[in-house]
Parts: C-alpha cells; sequence; structure tokens
C-alpha cells in the first residue's frame, strides 16, 4: 500500500499493514465488484473493522473515494463502512451516489443493524407450566 491510496493506507495505520492487507486481498478476490459486495455483506460482525473501515472512508475526499473506487475490494470495503454507519454512502460522490452497488450495500448495511438489533433482542421465555 502506498500513499497513492490514503483509503487504504489508513485503515493500514488503524488495523495494522499486515491485518489490512489479509482483509482487502481477501475482497479483492472476488470476481467482481457487485461479488465484492454480496461477499461483504454475508461476513460475520467484526465492530473493529467496520469501525477501521468508516474512518478510512471518512478521511478520504470523494475525489480520493471516487478514484479507489474503481477497485474491486474496496466496494466491499465500503460494504463494511456502512455498517458502522451507513451514512458513509452520503458522501460518495454524486457519480457513484445511484450506482446499483450503492443501493445494494444500503438494502446489507439495513439487513445487518436489523439482524444485530433481533440478536440484542430479550427472546421470549417458554411457560415452564405448559
Amino acid at each position: 500500500m502506498t500513499e497513492t491510496y490514503p483509503i487504504q493506507a489508513d485503515l493500514a495505520s488503524t488495523l495494522g499493514a499486515e491485518r489490512a492487507e489479509r482483509l482487502l486481498t481477501k475482497l479483492d478476490d472476488y470476481s467482481n465488484q457487485p461479488n465484492a459486495v454480496k461477499g461483504a455483506a454475508k461476513r460475520p460482525s467484526a465492530p473493529e473493522i467496520e469501525a477501521a473501515a468508516h474512518a478510512a472512508f471518512a478521511a478520504a475526499t470523494p475525489e480520493e473515494a471516487d478514484f479507489e473506487l474503481d477497485s474491486i475490494g474496496i466496494w466491499g470495503l465500503l460494504t463494511l463502512a456502512a455498517r458502522a454507519d451507513v451514512t458513509i454512502l452520503d458522501r460518495l460522490p454524486a457519480s457513484r451516489a445511484d450506482n446499483p452497488k450503492v443501493a445494494s450495500i444500503r438494502r446489507a448495511a439495513t439487513k445487518y443493524r436489523k439482524g444485530l438489533t433481533d440478536a440484542e433482542a430479550p427472546q421470549p421465555v417458554a411457560d415452564s407450566a405448559e
């Protein structure tokens, strides 16, 4: 990773270079950008990674994000960032805002948040008198 890629560099400074490289390599291994979004959406919850991804996108300018979103893996990383806060998608350049992948990420982030809320909700206890 070089300074040419600020989102990746910021992620590496937060997670550590080796861990960030493993994550980005895994996300980049998908055959295309839509599959990277789908694959990232299916990853188990990882609040530390999601927060780091969000911070990396939040620190980037729209131009930097636009440049890096030509990569397969960065779309997966954006999916993880949206798990931390879906409003990160509102910071994307206008040329990316109406991209179908952005809509997929919004749906995936909403589903993820609902799943977390459902998991935290108290489960009804069966009546022992039955």
